[in-house]
């Protein structure tokens, strides 16, 4: 049964303490500033393009009464702090640092923007909803090679109020770009851009909207 969970409290701690658990205890994140050994980015949803409402045409509707309470991520990305690598640079790993982001804040705050633009109702608090959402990631990366090379990828489960699940599926999300190599900016733009896909996919798929247009 999935249940609705408030996104408030410590979220960095909480994930840094996930973070090392990945790794036995010993990881620890990287320090907030770049090297030319290592690149640390400050994630922050800034994509390149907004949602297409007109790929809605055919799709099902949802009623306005139904909300949606979008948990807090949970992040099983298996690489922990480190979300990229860098074939140009000989294999220079990317990190996310503390002054962004952790990943799975990062995708949520792109789903809260995507989803209602492609008519999903959100609710903006775990408590007035008919529907919860809740995902757990596997793939959080970008391989730079001759392109920047974006993947996303999470289960996500949709559950009444009641905790009942009514629909699930692997949802990915992906984004290629040229760019000049080893560039904060793209690595951001393709992260963002790989959320906002896999939010796209997720609100127009079948099965989540019939789904939401149930229970309540």
């Amino acid at each position: 049964m999935i249940h609705a969970r408030s996104s408030r409290g410590p979220r960095w701690l909480g994930f840094a303490v996930f973070a090392a658990a990945l790794t036995g205890g010993a990881a620890t994140l990287p320090a907030c500033s770049s090297t030319p050994d290592t690149l640390v980015l400050g994630l922050n949803y800034t994509p390149t393009s907004q949602p297409d409402p007109s790929r809605l045409q055919g799709a099902a509707g949802i009623p306005a009464q139904m909300k949606l309470w979008i948990n807090p991520i949970v992040d099983r990305h298996p690489e922990g702090s480190q979300i990229g690598l860098s074939k140009e640079e000989d294999d220079t790993p990317v990190y996310f640092g503390a002054q962004g982001l952790p990943p799975a804040d990062f995708v949520r705050a792109a789903l809260v923007q995507v989803l209602p633009a492609l008519a999903v109702p959100i609710s903006p608090d775990s408590v007035n909803h008919t529907h919860v959402l809740q995902l757990t990631m596997s793939r959080f990366w970008t391989l730079e090679g001759n392109t920047y090379e974006a993947t996303i990828t999470a289960l996500a489960v949709l559950a009444d109020r009641n905790g009942n699940v009514l629909w699930q599926a692997e949802i990915s999300g992906a984004n290629k770009r040229w760019g000049r190599s080893f560039q904060p900016e793209a690595y951001l733009q393709v992260f963002s851009d790989a959320a906002l896909d896999l939010g796209a996919r997720l609100a127009l798929d079948p099965g989540f909207r019939a789904a939401m247009a149930t229970g309540g």
